[in-house]
């Protein structure tokens, strides 16, 4: 295979762009790994690091736009390129045709200048570029909605201290989740609008939590992604705080849910002492922080995602069961027999840090260490990646899987060689998937692996051994792809399906619990 390029000067894709680009270019046949994107010092160093970077993109500033593939011929990569220009934006041509589509502008002053009632600008730029970026948003009156990473603390910190001294919300860097006055922005599921606010540091966290709402009958108000490191230290939890203040002004809101995986412990009294201010009532699911600490401020303690759901819907008088312990106690005990002796370990592939994290605390309280590239504790991480050991989980979000691709919450197939992988280890008993569906995400990301599913338990067959997955989708039925259309997929191919992702954390726990218990005494 050769590495074929297409630059185009002057032309600009922004980074959500880049990830459907990226996500589209990869799936197509002929192509062994591409990407695309803006020709910044950021995107080359990742051209280098899948060795796609030429001297002729090596001469590319930031104003070009750049494709770039290993393919197995010109033709392969012309179609895939092709493929992609289909899928992007359709881009205004200069003799005014395409007049009906939406206006792009040089800037956002000229934006707003012909738009005058906007109030919100999202900006995807690369992170070198972000601060620029909001800081012109900020001064033109825009709350921002900022997708871009990679953005340094200190320059997060002066976009969001400029934001509150204007009176703007400014949710990310990195925000991934957001829904104001019902538009899904960014990576935000499709939700009912209802009476909870939610505000969290965690995208996945919000989404699950408005998910069960959904699910449940009820919905949400406004959801405020804050950006992962918001509440660090160097950031000092400025938008939580300002985002607390935003839902209690908000007459569309009725109740407040808090979501933070981690709270820095020189941020966390400022968090507390303004929950206990809040008018309104407020579920608080604070991972790191004490139960007393968080109930001395009048707010509910929620333990996890699904209890923060459920605590929620208990304030309207609605209910959303789960599956109980009884329940995953039972349909374990269906799926034990089947294993063989040598099956003992859990294999948990994960698109989401977050789900992972929830993933590995609730194994660890039932079977013990789990292994990670991303570890509880660092005695147990993972020498290689691609190498599990015990009970493992790894989280194909992180660098070292993305570097070059798009995230597996955008390309499913980030993590599809590791269901082969696993499966073919005579040591693994279940495979633990987490689905999450976006409107920029892959438009059947079940259907994308289901012929990898149905091969791992063709060959654990032939092998003697039946392989247990099991596995959870987050999404709701107003999503493109429908999270119940998903779930049946995975159930029709014989997947044990959990509504939420601690459930099927529990049940993967449960299955290797009782296999350990029947080996034991079987001795």
């Amino acid at each position: 295979m050769n590495i074929y390029t297409k630059v185009e000067r002057g032309r600009y894709i922004d980074s959500l762009e880049t990830l459907l680009a990226a996500s589209i270019l990869n799936e197509q046949p002929g192509l062994e790994i591409g990407y695309a994107g803006m020709a910044t010092e950021p995107f080359k160093d990742i051209l280098a690091d899948i060795c796609l970077l030429t001297e002729e993109i090596k001469g590319c500033d930031g104003s070009c736009y750049v494709v770039a593939a290993r393919a197995e011929s010109q033709a392969a990569f012309d179609a895939a390129v092709a493929a992609v220009e289909a899928n992007l934006a359709p881009k205004q041509e200069e003799n005014g045709e395409g007049e009906d589509l939406p206006k792009a502008y040089p800037s956002i002053k000229a934006a707003v200048e012909a738009c005058p009632r906007a109030n919100l600008c999202s900006v995807a730029v690369p992170g070198e570029y972000a601060l620029a970026e909001v800081k012109k948003a900020l001064n033109a009156g825009l709350h921002c909605v900022v997708f871009s990473n990679n953005v340094p603390l200190s320059q997060e910190r002066e976009m969001k201290e400029l934001a509150r001294e204007k009176g703007l919300l400014c949710m990310g860097p990195d925000c991934g989740v957001a829904n104001i006055n019902g538009a899904a922005l960014v990576l935000a599921s499709v939700n009912n609008r209802g009476p909870f606010g939610i505000c969290g540091a965690s995208g996945v966290g919000i989404q699950h939590v408005a998910a069960i709402l959904h699910e449940a009958g009820s919905g949400v108000s406004q959801t405020i992604g804050t950006g992962g490191n918001d509440l660090k230290n160097e950031v000092g939890g400025i938008m939580m705080l300002m985002g607390i203040d935003a839902l209690e002004a908000d007459p569309e809101t009725s109740y407040i849910a808090l979501i933070a995986r981690r709270i820095g412990d020189q941020v966390e009294p400022a968090i507390l002492d303004r929950v206990s201010r809040c008018k309104k009532p407020v579920v608080a699911m604070f991972m790191s922080s004490d139960r007393a600490a968080v109930e001395r401020t009048g707010a509910i303690w929620a333990a996890d995602l699904d209890d923060c759901a459920q605590k929620c819907l208990r304030l309207i008088g609605k209910d959303y069961p789960l599956e109980t312990e009884a329940q995953i106690r039972e349909r374990a005990a269906q799926v034990v027999p089947c294993l063989a002796r040598e099956q003992k370990y859990v294999r948990g592939a994960f698109s989401g840090g977050t789900f992972m994290d929830e993933a590995m605390h609730t194994l660890v309280e039932g079977i013990g260490p789990v292994y990670s590239n991303c570890p509880l504790k660092e005695q147990w991480r993972l020498p290689d990646s691609h190498r599990s050991v015990c009970n493992a989980c790894v989280d194909y979000g992180e660098e070292e899987f993305t570097r070059g691709r798009p995230h597996p919450a955008i390309d499913p197939g980030v993590r599809r060689p590791a269901i082969l992988r696993e499966a073919a280890d005579p040591e693994t008993a279940v495979i633990l998937l987490d689905f999450i569906l976006t409107p920029p995400g892959h438009m059947d990301p079940v259907g994308f692996v289901l012929d990898d599913i149905r091969k791992a338990q063709a060959q654990t067959a032939a092998a003697g051994r039946q392989i247990v997955f099991v596995a959870s989708v987050l999404g709701t039925d107003a999503d493109f792809q429908n999270v119940n259309d998903q779930r049946k997929k995975l159930e029709d191919a014989g997947v044990l399906v959990c509504k939420t992702n601690r459930r099927a954390a529990m049940l993967a726990g449960e299955i290797i619990r009782q296999k350990q218990e029947r080996d034991q005494h079987e001795l």
